[in-house]
This record gives C-alpha cells, sequence and structure tokens, in this order.
C-alpha cells in the first residue's frame, strides 16, 4: 500500500517545483497584466510573493496610475526551469510570453515578445520573487 501510496503522491522534488512554478506563474501575471479592473487584488497578490524592494518597484503607488485605457495582457507564457535537485534555497526560472499592450486613448496597440529571468528564495516555507532580469524584449509586428 505504501508504495502504491508514494507511486501516487508527487516527490518532494516535483512538489517543489510546482510551488515555485506556480509562484512565477501569480508573479508574471501581477507585474505584467495591467488595467485598472483588478489592481487591488493583483497588488495583494504581489505584496505576498514579493520581497519588499521589488514589489515597491513594481507598485511604486496605491492607485492605478496608467488610466481607464490602459491595458496590458500577456498569453503563451512557457517557463524553463533550471536544475532543480531540491532542498535549495533559491532557484532561476526562464520566462518567455507575448506582451499585448493597449491604450485607447493614445493609439497605442503593441505586442512584444519578452523573455526574462525570475529568481525566487525560500522564505518561511514559501518561494518569493527577489529580482527579474529583462533578457529580450523585441517589438513584434
Amino acid at each position: 500500500m505504501k508504495k502504491q501510496l508514494s507511486e501516487i503522491h508527487p516527490s518532494v522534488q516535483e512538489q517543489q517545483e510546482r510551488e515555485y512554478l506556480n509562484t512565477v506563474k501569480q508573479f508574471i501575471d501581477v507585474s505584467y497584466h495591467r488595467e485598472k479592473d483588478g489592481f487591488e487584488e493583483r497588488k495583494k497578490t504581489a505584496k505576498s510573493i514579493m520581497d519588499k524592494e521589488l514589489y515597491e518597484q513594481f507598485y511604486p503607488s496605491e492607485k492605478f496610475v496608467y488610466g481607464d485605457s490602459y491595458t496590458s495582457n500577456l498569453k503563451d507564457l512557457q517557463l524553463y526551469v533550471q536544475q532543480y535537485d531540491g532542498g535549495q534555497e533559491e532557484v532561476e526560472v526562464i520566462a518567455e510570453f507575448m506582451n499585448h499592450l493597449v491604450i485607447k486613448n493614445e493609439n497605442v496597440d503593441d505586442q512584444t515578445h519578452d523573455i526574462i529571468k525570475v529568481s525566487l528564495r525560500k522564505e518561511a516555507n514559501k518561494w518569493v520573487v527577489y529580482s527579474i532580469e529583462e533578457l529580450k524584449t523585441e517589438m513584434m509586428k
């Protein structure tokens, strides 16, 4: 019975990987999805998964400062993981996605192909994003 159970449950490594990948997905959602609607919820989530410095970079203001006609949404998110052997306190994940920016009042409709490196560390039994590095941002036609 124990053998069957161990085959069903994810290994500790797999569980850790799921946890930090979920944190990266949340981070990208609250950092690159920008619009007035849902701002407070994204800000609250961001505070729980980012270190203080990074949070203040992404949320320097109490209110949404871009205006009603500004939206930025991403799609086609792909995550690439460094080798994780378990027990590590820090990991890096490469994220690749398309970002679609629309500012109706200014007639802006841009798409970019972005690649970023997200660095996480384990704090108080959860993964926290402490750094990002933009590796590539390419305008799409």
